[in-house]
């Protein structure tokens, strides 16, 4: 008879012990490598070369003297395209009438030269397509007359002849030329149609003519009229400067009733949404670039790195000089040389302008 024996339990302990030894040192492993395989390949990635978000900017000018009535946004302020910003009071006429006067000599000089010259020319075309019409109907009706004669010159040949007065060769002489004389006829008869077809065709093409560049002259001279009596009228104008681009204000030099002179810059406007991100390849080129070729962004303005995928939209065509933030300069190199090459922002990536990020090409 067999003894029933429970078995022993093994101590935690000693199960610890052996996992330790076990099971432990390959789970380390595993995680390292699937950890420096990440680092590698995330993090650590060495960029091909680094690029700038491109900054876009505009500029706010007064266009003519004036003074500033309303600065209606201050710095740091947002702004949609359209968006009134300053308020200017125009103080000097003078530059309106200099206007007014250029528009009035490029009219006159056009007058002048285009629209005349094709007037004057399409008239001699008309006037000469006139002669030759008339010189072929006259040829025409002469033909006419050289074939009636020719008819009864053949009539009178060939009675003759059958009465034995004329040779066949005179016959023969008058059937020809009859022949000769009605191909003209036929010939001219079928020009004449054309040609009156293209006098006819002409000659409303110039009536036409002549109208538009009427009624285009009187328009102009209509509206030069118009603006120069509201020079007279009116007293100084307000005009309102507006942003050209969405964005925000990222300088103002103006004041309420500051006096500014023509082409004085009053804001700038730089915008919030990037375009594309320029970088700068420096020789030896590691790779050539071309465009549509794949690459991967690498961003630093997070915790860790993110690599997001792109491509590359255009490559410059010879190097140039390196001037915002990614030259390297120092006291030995006062000129930091490199190719451009322009990337593609994708949609969702959230990029800065201005902000500087690594570019991979494979």
């Amino acid at each position: 008879m067999k003894d029933n024996f429970e078995p022993i339990p093994t101590p935690k302990a000693q199960l610890w012990k052996e996992f330790r030894v076990s099971y432990l040192p390959w789970i380390v492993m595993v995680v390292s490598v699937c950890i420096t395989w990440l680092v590698w390949s995330r993090v650590a990635v060495a960029p091909t070369m680094m690029g700038e978000v491109e900054v876009v900017r505009a500029q706010i000018v007064c266009p003519e003297v004036g003074i500033v009535r309303n600065v209606l946004a201050d710095r740091f302020a947002e702004v949609k395209a359209g968006d009134p910003l300053v308020e200017v009071q125009l103080t000097d006429r003078r530059s309106i009438l200099d206007a007014i006067r250029i528009e009035l000599g490029m009219l006159n000089s056009d007058r002048l030269t285009d629209s005349e010259l094709t007037l004057q020319r399409a008239q001699a075309d008309y006037y000469g397509l006139r002669f030759d019409l008339l010189e072929k109907q006259v040829e025409y009706e002469q033909a006419k007359v050289e074939l009636d004669r020719a008819e009864k010159d053949l009539v009178r040949n060939q009675s003759l002849m059958e009465q034995n007065y004329v040779t066949k060769e005179d016959y023969d002489t008058s059937l020809a030329a009859r022949d000769t004389a009605k191909k003209t006829v036929e010939e001219l008869g079928a020009l004449l149609p054309k040609l009156a077809e293209n006098v006819e065709s002409l000659h409303a093409s110039i009536e036409n003519l002549a109208n538009k560049t009427t009624e285009a002259y009187d328009m102009k001279l209509v509206e030069l009229e118009a603006k120069l009596a509201a020079v007279g009228a009116s007293s100084d104008s307000t005009l309102t400067l507006t942003s050209p681009i969405d964005g925000m204000i990222s300088g103002v030099w103006c004041s309420p009733g500051e006096s500014v002179p023509e082409g004085t810059v009053l804001m700038m406007v730089n915008a919030t949404q990037p375009q594309r991100i320029v970088a700068y390849m420096r020789q030896p080129f590691p790779v050539e670039p071309k465009a549509g070729m794949p690459a991967k962004i690498i961003t630093h303005s997070r915790v860790q790195p993110i690599l997001v995928d792109t491509e590359v939209e255009t490559v410059g065509l010879f190097l140039e000089p390196i001037t915002n933030s990614l030259a390297r300069l120092s006291s030995e190199k006062t000129v930091d040389m490199g190719l451009p090459v322009s990337f593609k922002v994708p949609e969702g990536l959230e990029l800065r302008p201005g902000e500087t990020v690594g570019l991979l090409i494979r």
